[in-house]
């Protein structure tokens, strides 16, 4: 007890070095390295332990044996170690050699005897069977099919083998049959039936067409025209013309000697080495009674025809009255493109609609009108679209299925129809001043050219080009009801590409197509242009001249010394030679100007004097209405007369106006000026 109280106490620290090497060295005593007396600390430290006794080894890890973790030698001699991850020997354990002894002399341990040595076991390969003679290999089929290949082929064999068929022949495994086999006969064209006659055009259309009716009716018109055809007749051959007769004194011997041929021409040259032929020496007589030589006797003059008579018998092409395209008259033109509601068209086929339209007039201007009535009836402007700022481009495809579309869809289903009857046609973009156009106030800065307008140009008779605006003359948009209203406007079919120009302005200079001499407007003289009068869609509808009404400026001063005291309102029908009755409208109507009278509450109807082209109405400034009143002047029509329906006042004179000055009870506005 006296000895383990004088042993001094030991760190932390130096207990766990003693303990790792007692571990290596089991036997071992670690020395002290406490704080103890100088004696004991100066005691010897005991020798290291011989080397013929090494410290043992530290056991390897011991983990499984296979042929991807061979066992660990680490540990062993660079002569017992061998190439790791090889293969296992020996049932799957290879001998690891003891490390060898640290004295010299010992005996090593003999190695394990070696395997003998391996004889030539290999034998010749047995021979093939017999092959088999051609007689009872399998007929191949001639085609283009792929040969399978031995793989394939013994995959397929392995998989049916066992198979027998109906007559009792066992299937291989590689596909082949023992003979009694039954085979399919060998191909010969030789033998096949003989293919259908072919159907003819005409009889592939009668059969689609028991089940078309559209198709039914276009072929039912089709053979009925083809058989009021006339055939025609082969002119009668002419008589053979008699033989000449020989000229006495004819110096000709042999048509060798002929002379070539004079040409009319040259009796008219005068020429100094020719003679004029000579005078008959006797004239024939004028003596009546006279048959041989006597001159025939005069025609009367009452028996000549009329030249003037002549002309107005002779048919006119589609009735029209004139060759004015503004009194052409259009009906049968509009009453066909009527015939063919949208709804109707066979799978939307542009086409067939395009043919149906336009083949059975031969005019180009009869063509491009029908598609133009046909998009009035048909397609409808996208009012949605347009307000709720959504307008996407369309296709005419589109354009036919919606049945909606803006001003752009419009332009652009006409000349695709155009297109497919040989009508030339572009789509045309520009400014135009239609719905949401304003004046511009005096003194304001020329804006900026803007594209927002689309509109057409076609080729018509005569090689001219036409300006034509389908979307405004299809119908309206009233702004207050944010709708549209299907209306027919012709006049932007008709009216000459100059009037067109005063609402339209292209994009490109080259489709102005103006008729007055001017290749191109400028943009300022456009956009600047004072303000006209409000023109209603009625001025067109009854035949007036859209840009005949006077005074043309929109604003009417009551107050103006320079231009004297009476104002004249005046306008004339669309051409001088326009007859409403002839193209089937009716009578003019009787036309009245609406003033609101000298201090605002004198309304007054005033009759407009008319001489058959122009109508004019002279009236007090005075009279007109009070400056800054919103006053206007309406030039009308009465179209309504006593009881009747509307339109019964066509035909309605000044004097039976006077007579009863009740009569008319409806009236349109054609044209509108503000009292300023």
């Amino acid at each position: 007890m006296a000895e383990e109280a004088s042993t001094p106490s030991l760190s932390l620290k130096a207990r766990i070095a003693a303990l790792n090497l007692q571990q290596v060295q089991p036997g071992y005593t670690p020395p002290s390295y406490g704080n103890g007396s100088a004696a004991t600390n100066t005691k010897k430290k005991p020798p290291p332990p011989p080397p013929s006794a090494p410290p043992p080894r530290l056991a390897a890890e011991t983990r499984s044996q296979t042929a991807n973790a061979p066992p660990i030698q680490n540990h062993a001699t660079t002569i017992a170690r061998g190439i790791g991850n090889q293969p296992a020997k020996n049932g799957g354990h290879r001998t690891v050699l003891p490390p060898p002894a640290l004295d010299g002399n010992a005996a090593r341990p003999s190695l394990p005897p070696r395997l003998p040595s391996r004889t030539n076991s290999r034998q010749p390969p047995p021979s093939l069977p017999p092959r088999k003679s051609s007689s009872q290999s399998i007929l191949r089929k001639d085609s283009q099919e792929s040969i399978s290949t031995i793989a394939s082929a013994q995959s397929m064999g392995s998989a049916r083998s066992g198979y027998t068929n109906t007559s009792g022949t066992t299937t291989t495994s590689l596909g082949e049959a023992q003979p009694g086999r039954i085979r399919a006969p060998q191909y010969d064209p030789s033998k096949l039936p003989a293919l259908p006659p072919k159907k003819t055009k005409e009889e592939r259309e009668a059969e689609l067409a028991k089940y078309d009716p559209v198709r039914s009716n276009y072929l039912t018109r089709q053979k009925s025209s083809t058989a009021l055809q006339p055939v025609p007749s082969q002119p009668p051959s002419l008589p053979s013309r008699p033989a000449l007769p020989a000229r006495p004194n004819s110096t000709r011997t042999s048509t060798s000697e002929a002379k070539p041929r004079r040409s009319a021409l040259e009796w008219g040259l005068n020429k100094s080495t020719e003679t004029p032929p000579a005078l008959p020496t006797s004239r024939p007589s004028s003596t009546p009674g006279q048959s041989n030589g006597a001159a025939p006797p005069p025609i009367p003059l009452s028996s000549r025809p009329d030249l003037a008579s002549l002309q107005a018998s002779k048919p006119r092409a589609n009735g029209q009255a004139g060759t004015c395209l503004k009194c052409r008259d259009f009906r049968a033109v509009d009453a066909h493109a009527a015939r063919f509601p949208r709804e109707s068209i066979p799978s939307h086929d542009l086409n067939w609609l395009a043919h149906e339209l336009c083949d059975p007039f031969p005019s180009l201007t009869d063509k491009a009108r029908a598609i133009f009535t046909w998009l009035h009836h048909n397609i409808d402007y996208n009012c949605a679209a347009f307000f709720g700022g959504c307008v996407q481009p369309s296709t005419p495809a589109n354009t036919i299925s919606s049945g909606l579309a803006v001003c752009e869809g419009y332009a652009g289903l006409f000349s695709a129809l155009a297109a497919k009857v040989g009508l030339e046609s572009v789509v045309i973009g520009g400014h135009g001043k239609g719905f949401g156009y304003a004046p511009l106030a005096p003194g304001s800065p020329v804006p900026q050219f803007s594209c927002g307008h689309a509109w057409n140009a076609v080729r018509i008779d005569g090689g001219e080009w036409k300006l034509i605006d389908a979307c405004w003359g299809a119908g309206s948009v009233d702004g207050a009801s944010r709708s549209y209203k299907r209306h027919f406007t012709p006049s932007f079919f008709i009216m000459d590409n100059n009037e067109f120009g005063m609402k339209h302005y292209p994009e490109d200079s080259r489709y102005f197509f103006r008729t007055d001499g001017r290749a191109t407007v400028p943009w300022e003289e456009y956009i600047l242009a004072p303000p006209g009068p409000q023109i209603y869609g009625a001025a067109g509808d009854y035949g007036l001249n859209v840009v005949s009404f006077q005074p043309w400026q929109r604003d009417v001063r009551v107050h103006s010394p320079g231009d004297g005291p009476v104002v004249r309102f005046q306008f004339e029908k669309r051409c001088p030679h326009y007859d409403p009755e002839a193209l089937g409208e009716g009578k003019q109507f009787m036309y009245f100007v609406i003033i609101e009278g000298r201090d605002g509450r004198n309304k007054q109807w005033l009759p407009m004097e008319h001489d058959g082209r122009f109508w004019w109405c002279d009236i007090e400034r005075a009279e007109l209405g009070v400056p800054g009143q919103g006053h206007k002047v309406l030039a009308c029509a009465g179209t309504k007369w006593l009881d009747g329906p509307e339109g019964s006042g066509r035909g309605v004179t000044r004097d039976m106006w006077e007579r009863d000055r009740y009569g008319i009870r409806g009236y349109n506005g054609v044209a509108c000026w503000d009292v300023a």
